[in-house]
């Protein structure tokens, strides 16, 4: 998948910078990117963990459900 990235470069001391330089970016990013991307950080994590890749995938599980009583 090949997207145009935007790249935002900024040079001073780091006491003088945004303190959060990328939530205009990513609140403009649709749900499918920011989970394309949330999920390359844990494949990441996992590799530099030196942890086998296959434990990375989503908990499907669910304690139990019972209805909400109002």
């Amino acid at each position: 998948m090949n997207r145009k990235r935007d790249i935002k470069v900024w040079y001073g001391k780091i006491e003088d910078a945004e303190k959060y330089p990328a939530v205009s970016y990513w609140q403009q990013q649709p749900d499918d990117a920011k989970f394309e991307v949330a999920w390359q950080m844990v494949i990441d994590a996992h590799s530099m963990k030196g942890e086998d890749l296959r434990e990375s995938r989503l908990q499907r599980t669910v304690g139990g459900l019972r209805p909400i009583k109002r």
